[in-house]
């Protein structure tokens, strides 16, 4: 019999796993003569599973993504926040500033002929976009220090601006929101982890110390925002029966860079 499973979503393709069953009238310590007759249903079961999980995993991955990669929704349950007052640099400078560094969607590769190949199960008809890195900070989350490479800038009115610094490489799905609001600002954090794809259950981020330094006071839409972070949060669950087994173990957590994109 042949079973077909695709997880589209999260690029998981388990294509065409064809099982054969043979007949047998009973198990018993095979010998070279009998194992033609042998059963095979075990080693069906078991296949059978690993494909299962493959398309769940793929299903779970894709169907939390709305928490990290480019997403502005905050995990529920968070504590309120500081508020810290933002620090002004119209002659802030980085390195940065002038790169002009670009990557391809994560789930793109392109081989040493030069066609690409979309590892999601498409075929790519022409060059897939370019992605402008508007971001270089550095997270410790996640079990290693990593980049985040993109940043997004919503003015909401002439006082309140939102930015998402953020990755799309989903072996480290955090983000860092950034609500400035009248000259002050406050951070959020959250991040998911390969083993679940999706926040542990009652994880909070409570924030310890940030700072924001941003180029100029006022911005309107279309114009370049660029600045430098620190920021430094505490990580800890609040379920009780995931405490109670796993112990509360407070993580610190730490993110700082620069940043430059503009303002939609």
């Amino acid at each position: 019999m042949d079973y077909f499973f695709t997880g589209k979503r999260s690029g998981l393709v388990v294509r065409s796993l064809r099982l054969v069953q043979l007949d047998a009238s009973e198990y018993r310590t095979p010998s070279p003569s009998l194992l033609p007759a042998m059963s095979l249903r075990p080693f069906k079961r078991i296949l059978l599973g690993l494909a299962l999980a493959l398309l769940l995993l793929g299903q779970g991955f894709a169907g939390n993504l709305e928490y990290g990669v480019g997403s502005w929704e905050v995990p529920s349950g968070q504590p309120t926040q500081i508020q810290s007052q933002v620090h002004y640099d119209p002659k802030i400078i980085d390195p940065f500033f002038k790169s002009n560094k670009w990557s391809y969607p994560w789930y793109i590769i392109k081989h040493p002929d030069g066609h690409f190949e979309d590892t999601r199960g498409k075929r790519p008809k022409k060059e897939p976009p370019r992605l402008k890195h508007t971001a270089n900070c550095f997270s410790a989350a996640c079990g290693a220090e990593h980049l985040l490479r993109f940043c997004e800038a919503k003015l909401l009115d002439a006082n309140m601006i939102d930015l998402l610094i953020h990755e799309t490489n989903p072996s480290y799905v955090d983000a860092l929101r950034v609500q400035i609001r009248n000259e002050t600002f406050s951070y959020q954090y959250w991040a998911l982890y390969p083993v679940r794809f999706k926040p542990k259950p009652g994880t909070i981020w409570t924030t310890k110390q940030q700072k924001l330094t941003l180029d100029k006071k006022t911005y309107r839409k279309g114009d370049v925002i660029k600045g430098k972070i620190y920021f430094e949060c505490v990580e800890e669950p609040t379920n009780p029966k995931y405490i109670e087994k796993w112990g509360r173990n407070p993580k610190t957590i730490k993110v700082h860079g620069v940043f430059k994109t503009i303002v939609e």
